[in-house]
């Protein structure tokens, strides 16, 4: 029988530390453990819109942990999500399960958005810490999510949507529950791909206004189990500057009464 490390409640212990230094470790290692060149004409074949998949991700003994700590979120920190037939719970406020805030906090990282834009080639990506519709999600037997294309704008980031991932924390699942999640041609006529949320599974995928996209059939997993996933959103600017760039000024101009940079003086 697979042993499995005790969670402490404590941020202060030493063994939760280690815990802690072991995932941002992983993450500071990820691009020598994972090459994202190595992948990048993988991302960029994929059907119907560039996406890959990477099965066991995090290391097991951490994800084996991850993985039990949405039980630990209280429940009036979750929302109930309910449109057109879709019904999942979901919650981005992770502060009481510790590892997994850890986790969020590397995909918000810069190392991690680096190791992205050189898998996906998508340019100066932005994280969003506030975890506008992204977050934990967790989904129940007879539940399902419903067909649809993704949010395009961030509001509190005033950005363009860019990029989606995933990574399924549930501990276990059986292909026999159902939850694919079915990405569909842009006419909406068949699926194109139909992905397992297997534990420990990684998925990044590119926005795009036409993907239609979701897990339709209701689940059929026992009540004790549901399907969990972690959902984080990337995002770009197209935005200009309200001024013309410059550097950090330590320079007056006396006559102008204005900074100046030395280096367009003459």
């Amino acid at each position: 029988m697979k042993k499995k490390l005790p969670i402490s409640n404590t941020h202060n212990t030493g063994l939760n530390q280690d815990l802690h230094q072991q995932l941002y470790i992983f993450f500071n290692n990820l691009i020598r453990k994972i090459n994202p060149r190595d992948y990048f004409w993988d991302y960029k074949s994929g059907n119907p819109v560039p996406y890959i998949v990477f099965d066991n991700f995090l290391p097991e003994h951490l994800f084996d942990l991850i993985s039990q700590e949405p039980n630990k979120i209280p429940d009036h920190t979750w929302n109930d999500f309910t449109r057109n037939g879709s019904h999942m719970k979901e919650c981005k406020s992770v502060i009481d399960a510790p590892l997994l805030h850890t986790l969020v906090n590397c995909f918000n990282s810069g190392v991690f958005v680096d190791w992205l834009e050189r898998l996906t080639d998508h340019k100066k990506l932005v994280p969003d810490p506030h975890l506008i519709g992204a977050g934990v999600s967790k989904t129940f037997k007879n539940s399902s999510l419903k067909l649809h294309t993704d949010f395009n704008w961030n509001d509190e980031l005033a950005l363009n949507r860019a990029l989606s991932l995933i990574l399924y924390i549930n501990p276990v699942w059986e292909e026999a529950w159902q939850g694919d999640l079915e990405f569909w041609d842009f006419d909406r006529k068949k699926i194109v791909q139909s992905i397992s949320p297997k534990p420990n599974r990684l998925l990044i995928w590119n926005y795009d206004p036409r993907l239609i996209h979701g897990y339709p059939i209701p689940l059929e997993c026992p009540e004790d189990q549901a399907r969990l996933t972690l959902r984080m959103f990337y995002f770009q600017s197209d935005g200009k500057p309200r001024e013309e760039p410059h550097r950090s000024l330590y320079w007056w101009d006396e006559i102008k009464k204005q900074p100046l940079d030395d280096r367009t003086q003459k």
